[in-house]
This record gives structure tokens, sequence and C-alpha cells, in this order.
């Protein structure tokens, strides 16, 4: 019997963690599967790791590829499959023994494009275990529904974007483009897979488990490169929108890469001093101003949650949009933020 899921793994520097993550997979109580573990040109021995349980299970694929980043893994895998479903597992993380299962029967039953579970945070100094649901109260997004409509649909994008517990049919993600050398591009699959869906699901269950304090880890890290990286994430999500989409289909994610303008300047209030990518900000910023009129309806409307419906975010907002003023507002607001996380 041929797969009909891809277990992605993208290899670099994780020897230390890479056998509980392959250890999970062996486990699965789903067995129609196979695991390509691609080694984005790794200095370490994970290799190595990877070649025993390849030499000992066939559905463990061993790929070894010059460095290309988080994007360039991303892009060889989704565009070599031929499985009907993927998902990504980071090889410092791991499943459930029956995240496989649980996210394909939901996934067949219903006919998703994609399939979102929930996952444990876990901290490695004392092995705490934290529930961290996908979706907050607000976006009324229910557990084991089939959601097919624009407006039920694009909620979807104001998940957790990381991979974890997400299982993806693979015709939906071909065509998407990952910049190489950047991290965070995860951010981009989860995205435009959304975008490109015509249903999803979301099943209320923790299935995969995220080591979110080991060092080196991209995603608490408040550094330049962050920003740096997270502004080329911000281009590839609008151009891929853009250029592939009308206008009226894309709103809701428009109002997402305001959202996301603001989660930039966040880091950058994080650091010291004003980031020396603080120009490459500002353009974002006038790039918002072109869709003033879309992001006054989910701001000033309540259309999505994560809005800034109150009078200070009103006046941000408007801040935002005025060319005149944005700059100054800008400097204003990451003050604020700094002041406030202090």
């Amino acid at each position: 019997m041929n797969p009909d899921i891809t277990v992605i793994v993208p290899i670099y520097n994780v020897e230390k963690y890479i056998r509980k993550c392959l250890d999970s997979l062996k486990r699965q109580t789903y067995k129609n599967f196979e695991v390509w573990a691609i080694d984005d040109g790794s200095p370490d021995n994970s290799k190595k790791i990877v070649q025993e349980y390849a030499d000992k299970d066939p559905r463990f694929k061993s790929i070894l590829k010059e460095n290309g980043g988080y994007g360039s893994v991303l892009e060889y895998g989704i565009k070599n499959t031929k499985t009907k479903y993927f998902l990504v597992c980071d090889p410092d993380d791991w499943l459930t023994d029956d995240a496989l299962e649980k996210l394909h029967n939901f996934a067949e039953n219903s006919n998703l494009d994609v399939t979102v579970g929930d996952k444990y945070n876990i901290y490695s100094e004392d092995n705490k275990k934290v529930y961290i649901p996908s979706f907050k109260k607000e976006l009324n997004v229910k557990p084991r529904v089939a959601y097919d409509t624009a407006e039920k649909k694009d909620r979807f994008i104001f998940s957790e974007v990381s991979p974890h517990a997400k299982l993806f049919k693979t015709s939906i993600a071909k065509n998407i483009d990952f910049p190489h050398k950047i991290s965070y591009t995860d951010t981009i699959l989860y995205v435009l897979s959304i975008t490109n869906a015509k249903r999803v699901g979301y099943l209320d269950e923790a299935l995969a488990y995220y080591l979110i304090d080991r060092p080196g880890n991209t995603m608490t890290a408040k550094t330049e490169a962050k920003i740096r990286d997270t502004i080329k994430i911000w281009h590839s999500i609008y151009n891929q929108l853009i250029n592939g989409f009308e206008l009226n289909q894309i709103e809701t994610y428009i109002y997402f890469l305001y959202y996301e303008m603001k989660i930039i300047l966040i880091t950058e209030s994080q650091l010291p001093s004003m980031s020396k990518y603080h120009t490459e900000i500002l353009k974002i910023m006038r790039i918002m101003q072109r869709y003033n009129k879309i992001l006054a309806k989910y701001v000033n409307n309540k259309v999505v949650p994560y809005n800034t419906n109150s009078m200070t975010g009103r006046l941000i907002f408007k801040g935002f949009m005025n060319k005149a003023t944005y700059k100054w507002v800008e400097r204003l607001y990451v003050k604020l933020e700094r002041k406030r996380e202090a």
C-alpha cells in the first residue's frame, strides 16, 4: 500500500533531540505514512542517527541537501512528495502516539484541506507541560466541524501558525514559494495554505509537544535577526497574496498583515535601541496605508478578532495610516510597548 502521509522532518544540528522525535513517529498508531528526514547540510551527527532509523524501517528516508534554510526544506519536501497529505514535525519536537491517526481520520471523514490540532508547550528545565489551544475563545472556532465559507475559514489564519499538529493536503501547498536562508517560513506555509484551502477544521486535542525553551529557538528570540527575517516573511506573504488572488478574496489576510506589522514593532520594542531595519519597517507601514479603507472595517467594526477597537487602538491606527504622522506614531507605539514590558 502506498503511503498517504509524508512527515517532513527538517534536520539541522539536532543530534541531541532527533531520537525522541523519530521514536514518536515509530510509535504512531496510524501506519500508512513515510518520514522524510531532510538534512539541510547539518554539520553534526544528525544524519547518522537518521540513517539508523532508515536502515531498520523502510518508511524512514534520509535525504541530504545543501544548506538553504528551513524554507528550502519545506520547498523540497512539499514539491517532491507524492502523498495526499503531509505534516511537518520539527526535529526537537514530537507527536503523541495517535496524532497521525486522529488528524488523518478527521481530514478524511470531513474532506479537509487543512486540519489543525492543539499542542503542549514543554519547558526543558523542569519538564513542565502547558496545554496550548490553537484558537482564542473570541474566534468562536468550533472543534470537529468542517468550515467551508470564507467568513469562517479565514478566521483560521489567526491560529497558532507553527506547524505543530497540522495536517495539510499536499495539493494546496504545491505552488507556495518559500524564501531561503531565513527563519519563520512555516508562517508562509500556514497562511498561504489557509488561503488556498476550501475546507478546514479544528481538532481540540493536543497532538504535538513543542520544546519551547531549547537554546537557539527562533520563536522566542528577541534579536535584530528576528526582525530582519520577519520582514522578509511579511513581504513574501504579501506578494503571494496580491499576485495570486483578487483583493476582495483576501481582505481578512490584509488585516492579518497589519496585525503582523504590529508584531514586528513589538519585537523592535524588545531591543535596547532602534533596529537597523527600521527603514524597512516604515516601508511596510506605507504599504499598509494603501489599504486604509479595508483595514478600517476590521479595526472599527470588530469584523474579526484581534481588532484594535479601543480609543487608544483607533488613535494608533489613524496615526499609522496618516502619511504625515505615521513615523512619529510608530516611535510612540514602540516606546509604549517598551514601557509596558519593562
